[in-house]
């Protein structure tokens, strides 16, 4: 399935042939240092264990819940989607994203999330949709922002990553 977006950028299902952009771009120190489940350095055993959980998720589901963003080429350069959602049996669901850095600060993600979640709303039935961004990563808050995310609060030490306790902002779109 292809998500339309207002941008020049295409929004499909991952492939099995995404694997050496997904260990090129996840490489990124910036992209690991804003995400709490990439893991660095990225490898493609990391990459085969995201495509089989892709797979899997989308078997249970019986449809996609993440996506990739393409260029004009149809080359990978970010990914999205909803966690915690079980289609039919759940109200909501957290979204989650990362873009290759050449492509920030374009409005890429900013539309991506825009649609998305229109897509969680009409075809899922989601009436709740949130997400957890670390402090310190204002552009992505301001994505949500952007999106019509409202801040619900701040976490204190709420994740741990690399030894060292992060505080979050929980953002969340009620429908």
């Amino acid at each position: 399935m292809n998500l339309p977006i207002d941008n020049p950028m295409a929004l499909s299902e991952f492939r099995s042939t995404d694997k050496a952009r997904l260990v090129e771009h996840l490489n990124e120190r910036d992209i690991y240092d804003r995400t709490l489940r990439i893991p660095h350095p990225y490898a493609e055993a990391d990459a085969d264990n995201w495509l089989g959980i892709v797979a899997r998720s989308t078997k249970r589901e019986g449809q996609p819940i993440q996506w990739a963003i393409r260029d004009s080429e149809g080359e990978l350069i970010g990914g999205y989607g909803f966690d915690g959602l079980r289609i039919g049996k759940t109200h909501r669901a957290e979204i989650a994203y990362w873009l290759a850095k050449p492509y920030w600060g374009r409005g890429i993600m900013t539309a991506t999330v825009q649609r998305v979640c229109e897509h969680g709303v009409t075809e899922f039935g989601l009436v709740k949709i949130i997400a957890h961004v670390f402090d310190f990563n204002i552009a992505s808050a301001r994505v949500l922002e952007k999106c019509g995310f409202e801040l619900e609060g701040r976490l204190r030490k709420h994740f741990k990553k690399d030894g060292r306790y992060i505080d979050a902002r929980l953002y969340g779109l009620v429908t």
